[in-house]
C-alpha cells in the first residue's frame, strides 16, 4: 500500500509555507515558497503549491507521483471570498483529501491547540479571528486590500507612500523626515518613476515598505512614528471586535505581529499571549483530521 502523507499549508499574500508528514505524524520538511493568497493568485495557487510540494517530496526523498496519497490541509488568505475558494478547489489536483480554510482559521488552531480563543493575524493583510466554546467561529476584517486590512503591512506602506507623495508637493502639515526621503529612494527619484511604481504594486510591494516605516519609527522618526502607533491602534481595534471584554485567549500572529507590537495601545499588549504553535501546526490539524472543518459565521447574515 503506497504511503500515506499529510501536507499542511499556510498561504499569504507575501510568502507559502508548505510542511510534510507521515503516517504517524512526524514532520519531514518543510519549505517556502511565493504567495499563495487567493486575491493576488485565483486558482494560479496551485501551480506554487505544487511546484513548491515536488522539490520538498525529492528533497526528503519521498516520492512525489500524482499527490493521490497525499492528504491536504490548507490555509489561504482570500479563502473567505466564497467564489474565490470554489475556484481554488475546482482546480485541484487529484488528491486523497482536501481540507480548505482560511489562514486565519489555521492560525487559530495552531495558537491555541483547537481550543477556543483568538488571534489577530499582522502581516500583509490583517484579519481578526475566533474560535467559540461551540466550535463555531467568527471573522472580523478581511476584506482585502485597499478596502481594509488596517494595521498591516500593506495597509501601512500605503500610508506611509501616500503621506509622502504630499510632502513632496508641499500638500501636507507634516515635515519631511528620514521615513519620506527613504521611500522616494525605494520607490523613485521622479514622478515617472513613482507612477511606474504606483500602477504596478500590489498589497506585496506596499507591504514591503512597512518594515522601513518600522525601523524608522523606531528611531522616533516624526513621520513614521504616528503611523506605527496607528497601526497599532487599528490591530487593537480587530481585537476588541472579537472580544470587548478583553477575557478570552489572545494571540497575535504574523510577520509584523512583533515588530509592531511596542506601537501597541498598553491594553493590547498587556492582554495578548505567546501562540503555542504556528499556523502551519494548524494545517496539520486539518490535514490529519484532528480538527474539523473550518464552519464559519459573518454578523452581517
Amino acid at each position: 500500500m503506497p504511503e500515506r502523507l499529510f501536507c499542511g499549508i499556510d498561504g499569504g499574500g507575501s510568502k507559502t509555507r508548505i510542511a510534510l508528514c507521515d503516517d504517524q505524524g512526524h514532520r519531514l520538511g518543510l519549505t517556502v515558497a511565493g504567495p499563495t493568497s487567493l486575491t493576488l493568485r485565483g486558482p494560479g495557487a496551485w501551480d506554487v503549491i505544487v511546484e513548491a510540494l515536488r522539490g520538498l517530496c525529492a528533497t526528503v526523498g519521498r516520492e512525489a507521483g500524482d499527490f493521490s496519497e497525499v492528504h491536504f490541509g490548507i490555509g489561504l488568505a482570500g479563502v473567505n471570498n466564497t467564489a474565490q475558494r470554489t475556484l481554488f478547489i475546482e482546480a485541484a489536483p487529484a488528491v486523497a483529501a482536501l481540507h480548505v480554510a482560511t489562514d486565519a482559521y489555521i492560525a487559530a488552531l495552531g495558537a491555541h491547540q483547537g481550543a477556543p480563543g483568538a488571534i489577530v493575524i499582522v502581516g500583509t493583510g490583517s484579519v481578526g479571528y475566533r474560535i467559540e466554546a461551540s466550535g463555531a467561529s467568527r471573522l472580523v476584517g478581511g476584506w482585502g486590500f485597499p478596502i481594509g486590512d488596517e494595521g498591516s503591512g500593506a495597509w501601512l506602506g500605503r500610508a506611509a507612500l501616500a503621506q509622502t507623495l504630499h510632502v513632496v508637493e508641499d500638500r501636507s502639515p507634516v515635515r519631511a523626515s528620514e521615513m519620506h526621503r527613504a521611500l522616494i529612494e525605494r520607490c523613485g527619484p521622479s514622478r515617472d518613476a513613482l507612477m511606474g511604481w504606483v500602477r504596478g504594486a500590489s498589497s506585496t510591494e506596499y507591504a514591503a515598505l512597512a518594515p522601513l516605516v518600522i525601523e524608522c519609527a523606531g528611531r522616533d522618526d516624526p513621520a513614521a512614528l504616528p503611523l506605527a502607533t496607528a497601526a497599532g491602534v487599528e490591530i487593537d481595534a480587530l481585537a476588541l471586535a472579537l472580544d470587548p471584554g478583553r477575557s478570552i485567549p489572545l494571540s497575535l500572529v504574523g510577520g509584523l505581529a512583533q515588530p509592531l507590537a511596542p506601537y501597541m495601545p498598553a491594553p493590547l499588549r498587556d492582554w495578548i499571549q505567546e501562540p503555542h504553535d504556528e499556523p502551519i501546526a494548524g494545517a496539520l490539524m486539518l490535514a490529519q483530521g484532528w480538527a474539523p472543518d473550518e464552519s464559519l459565521a459573518w454578523r452581517g447574515e
